[in-house]
């Protein structure tokens, strides 16, 4: 009888153990809220947009800024942009910009645009974005890649993967 007892106690230890590791929060998706603590601070750069005019991310200083990277092959990018746009229609007027930065070629990324209407500031990266987004903390090269950033310039959330309507207007209302 003790050793079945000592057998089911450690079966309940090995399956809790289990479900710690194996099982993450249920909309994780590799995000990270950052603190202020931490001091990430914006990072300035110039990236042509599609009329290949040269723009200094700083032109958005003073905004609360939702940082974009994304392609036109990456169905998360693609399925997570109409919300994009709903929301920065819905809050532009109180100080929130999104800013895409497509890394693709700029033609693809022209048709794309154009076909969803997209109406925030789009900017073209290749190379020089993916350096962009590594700087942001995006070493793994995921995409999409998202960062929200405050008015004082702080980084407050980062995340690889689909950013949802629900999460990026939790992120961002409290900063407007």
């Amino acid at each position: 009888m003790k050793n079945i007892l000592i057998g089911i106690i450690i079966l309940c230890i090995a399956a809790s153990l289990w479900l710690i590791f194996n099982i993450g929060p249920p909309d994780d998706n590799n995000s990270e809220i950052v603190s202020k603590s931490h001091a990430l601070k914006r990072q300035d750069f110039t990236l042509p947009d599609l009329g290949g005019q040269a723009q200094q991310f700083s032109q958005w200083n003073d905004k609360v800024v939702l940082l974009n990277f994304w392609a036109t092959w990456c169905p998360p990018c693609r399925q997570e942009m109409p919300d994009f746009i709903d929301v920065y229609n819905q809050y532009k007027d109180q100080g929130f910009v999104v800013v895409g930065v497509g890394i693709d070629d700029e033609k693809k990324i022209a048709e794309f645009v154009e076909h969803l209407n997209v109406n925030y500031p789009i900017l073209v990266g290749g190379s020089s974005a993916l350096k962009v987004s590594y700087q942001y903390g995006n070493h793994q090269g995921a995409l999409p890649y998202s960062i929200i950033i405050d008015k004082q310039g702080f980084i407050r959330y980062r995340a690889g993967g689909l950013m949802t309507r629900k999460k990026l207007l939790n992120q961002i209302k409290p900063l407007l």
